[in-house]
């Protein structure tokens, strides 16, 4: 039964108010287009950053930073403060709630978990924090097994299957990750969209000093995971070195690393942060787009770089979920190899006609991956936990169609009968193909 003119949802997520955060974007985004359509939204969040900030139609519930011994520093670095709940506030802010959709797997989201399930309110988990996004930033990338081992803390802290039973994925490359770690939980593969205003357009302003440079752009926080020193290594290595000009849009604790390394191997760099208008037109402007991320669960800025047209060249590894956006095998690279991602520029840059001929596809393609298609599977999704009996064990992709069912047990748990396990993990070695 459709009821997005009633529903009431909560939407949770630690850090809201930081615009330069890319899951806080999307957390803003799914807001402000569920109260367009008529649902009732409360946010329950950090007091940091804009404290008064109002949004016409939400109600916010609002929480102090957590300090985190130790990592305090890289926290605030990476702009990803944490909320400290109180579970008294939290039990107050979900009364009339239909059901509570968790954006991080800290202590807010999973005491919010906890609570609502003991108020009988179906919960959305999401995956938008990966275990490789934790084990990079708390300098535990090369340890034997922590990756793994985070898996299953979150699993057995925050992804509980009593608590949670539905999990969001941005990515088929998150959902086949989680099958392997066989997680129990049903998991919906819905992209988080990009905005409209990321488009084509006619009136491109070359930046200033750009007229006869090739514009090659990457977005995202500067931090080890995203790897923009191997954009510079290449762009170094490339034979168009004099004539190319790298964009670094964003901010972060590698920034005075890299542009020292820009300026020992004499490439043309520039750190920008900037407003959307001027991140559109940079996009346009821009001949390349680069997203060398080891890491990455989606990553909207490729969407939004390609929605204007833009040619990517992507990182192909395992846990970079933006190989997907690819076309053509050109538009990726080698894992880590600078080298790799150097002989696609230049392959791009030498061949003009085919770079102008991908252009169209691309814009083309992001369509299927636009806010509004998003925000309306997400609501179908919505309706779906009104009235999941929890029979059986679901993995759907809403942007790719794509359904995968097995049966559950009495408990819950998915039903060994019928060979289902090798089903699963046919299923899982698929998706990560696809």
């Amino acid at each position: 039964m459709q009821r997005e003119d009633k529903m009431k949802v909560a939407i949770v997520i630690d850090i809201f108010h930081d615009k330069g955060n890319g899951t806080s974007m999307s957390a803003r985004h799914l807001v402000e287009n569920l109260v367009e359509r008529g649902v009732e939204v409360k946010v329950l969040c950090d007091n940091a950053g804009q404290k008064t900030e109002t949004m016409q139609g939400v109600e916010f519930v609002t929480f102090p930073i957590q300090q985190v011994p130790i990592y305090q520093k890289v926290i605030e670095q990476q702009h990803a403060w944490l909320a400290s709940p109180n579970d008294a506030r939290i039990r107050e802010a979900l009364k009339g709630v239909d059901l509570v959709h968790i954006y991080m797997p800290f202590a807010l989201g999973t005491h919010c978990a906890r609570i609502a399930h003991d108020m009988d309110i179906p919960v959305l988990g999401c995956y938008h924090v990966s275990a490789e996004n934790i084990t990079f930033n708390a300098k535990m990338k090369y340890v034997p097994g922590a990756t793994s081992a985070m898996y299953q803390l979150l699993k057995v802290y925050h992804y509980k299957p009593e608590w949670i039973n539905n999990i969001h994925c941005p990515s088929r490359c998150i959902a086949s990750t989680l099958m392997g770690h066989l997680y129990n939980q049903n998991l919906h593969v819905i992209s988080n969209g990009y905005d409209p205003a990321f488009k084509p357009i006619e009136d491109v302003k070359i930046p200033e000093g750009c007229e006869d440079r090739i514009i090659v752009t990457s977005v995202g926080r500067l931090t080890e995971e995203k790897r923009q020193d191997l954009i510079i290594k290449a762009v170094a290595k490339s034979k168009y070195r004099n004539r190319i000009t790298l964009f670094l849009a964003g901010k972060g604790p590698k920034q005075e690393e890299y542009e020292q390394l820009a300026k020992d191997l004499h490439v043309d760099l520039r750190i920008v942060f900037l407003t959307q208008p001027e991140l559109v037109n940079l996009l346009n402007a821009s001949y390349l787009f680069v997203q060398a991320s080891d890491v990455e669960t989606e990553s909207i800025s490729c969407l939004e770089a390609i929605a204007c047209g833009t040619v990517p060249v992507i990182s192909n590894a395992r846990m970079c979920a933006t190989k997907q956006f690819a076309l053509t095998p050109q538009s990726t690279f080698r894992k880590g190899s600078y080298l790799s991602l150097a002989s696609m520029l230049d392959f791009w840059i030498s061949n003009k006609k085919s770079h102008d001929d991908m252009k169209p596809k691309y814009s083309e393609f992001a369509q299927k991956f636009s806010l509004d298609k998003c925000i309306g599977y997400m609501l179908e999704l919505y309706n779906f936990l009104l009235t999941d009996d929890k029979s059986k064990y679901i993995v759907k992709d809403y942007n790719n169609p794509m359904v995968f069912q097995l049966d559950r047990d009495p408990l819950g748990l998915i039903s060994p009968k019928h060979n289902q396990f090798h089903k699963l993990d046919r299923q899982r070695r698929y998706m990560e193909k696809n």
